[in-house]
């Protein structure tokens, strides 16, 4: 009879991912008429982030082709004075210019081990994980976007230079810086100010985006000073503060994705040591658009395509989205604001 060599894992050995001593030691307590097994909570904690109040507020529209082509006009013909006894018209035309942006690529990817799937949807209690991880390739796609759409690395939308988008924060040139000591709230208002007394532009901001940080100071400017900022519902279950202004109430929106910076970026000077560029937007909401190839089917949001079994049986889910992002008129409709203050560490 011939010889048969068992072996046996080790300590420290592996079945697939999970450690050999685990497998051996799956009960939690073993003794007279009871027998303890693992159990879980079949809900998953997740506060994980997801979306953009930013990508909810502004327009998504089918692009025009690559490039998206547009047109925007920054005057009409002039009028004149002239003699009530000679009347001399001098002629003149609107301005308008063709603008081009060219759309980028998000993807997102997951592959599913079809034995992993397989033991889960046997076991039951996670029954939902494969739908919930499938959905969350397009929530991936969602967040690199919303982030995207302010810090951008790439430089114009006619002549690419990287794959990313032109950041808002890049795109818009209208900048005001609010130094150390000086007021946010004063700032803000007189930028806003500025923004609106343009004889040329009927410029109507909606909207104030600002870095949460700098948000808690000009509340806790307000605070001191005395100021009741208002509070409204911007969409259903997120409610901001308002800001009065020349351009009436606008709601100061905290988004995450929005920057600080300590080496000087977008234009801005560097802050000094000890100090951050703290970033808000004045923008102008209808004048922010995101331009979607969407290949005919007018989905709009990005797409997932499941490619099949690969070689190993592992099932291939890929998420993609095709677009830009557009700030209209960028040099009178918006702007970026620096706030000066100390450096703090977002948690």
């Amino acid at each position: 009879m011939s010889n048969m060599n068992v072996g046996f894992a080790g300590a420290g050995s592996t079945i697939g991912n999970i450690p050999v001593a685990n497998l051996m030691a799956a009960a939690d307590y073993t003794g007279n008429g009871a027998i303890e097994t693992n159990r879980y909570e079949s809900e998953i904690a997740d506060i994980v982030r997801r979306d953009s109040v930013f990508l909810s507020r502004v327009d998504r529209v089918p692009a025009t082709g690559q490039p998206h082509r547009y047109f925007d006009q920054s005057g009409i013909v002039n009028g004149s004075f002239t003699s009530t006894q000679s009347i001399t018209p001098t002629p003149g035309g609107s301005t308008r210019t063709e603008r081009p942006a060219f759309i980028k690529a998000i993807t997102a990817q997951s592959n599913f081990g079809l034995f992993d799937v397989d033991v889960t949807r046997m076991q039951g209690q996670f029954a939902y994980v494969e739908a919930k991880d499938i959905e969350d390739i397009t929530s991936g796609i969602t967040l690199t976007s919303a982030s995207a759409a302010w810090n951008g690395s790439d430089t114009s939308l006619s002549s690419p230079t990287t794959t990313q988008y032109v950041g808002l924060l890049t795109q818009i040139s209208n900048q005001y810086t609010i130094g150390i000591g000086a007021s946010i709230i004063d700032g803000l208002k007189t930028k806003v100010a500025s923004m609106v007394s343009n004889p040329a532009q009927k410029v109507r901001p909606t909207a104030i985006y600002i870095n949460p940080l700098a948000l808690d100071m000009l509340e806790q400017e307000a605070k001191a000073s005395h100021i009741e900022l208002k509070t409204k519902e911007i969409t259903v279950g997120v409610t901001v503060k308002y800001l009065a202004t020349q351009a009436g109430d606008l709601p100061l929106i905290p988004d995450p994705f929005i920057a600080q910076d300590t080496t000087g970026s977008y234009g801005f000077a560097a802050p000094g040591s000890g100090n951050a560029n703290y970033f808000a937007a004045i923008v102008t909401e209808n004048m922010i658009e995101m331009p979607v190839v969407h290949g005919g089917d007018g989905n709009l949001n990005p797409r997932i395509f499941q490619l099949g079994l690969l070689s190993g049986l592992q099932g291939q889910y890929v998420g993609v989205l095709f677009d830009c992002v557009i700030a209209k008129l960028a040099s009178y409709a918006h702007a970026v604001v620096a706030i000066v203050r100390q450096a703090l560490t977002p948690v």
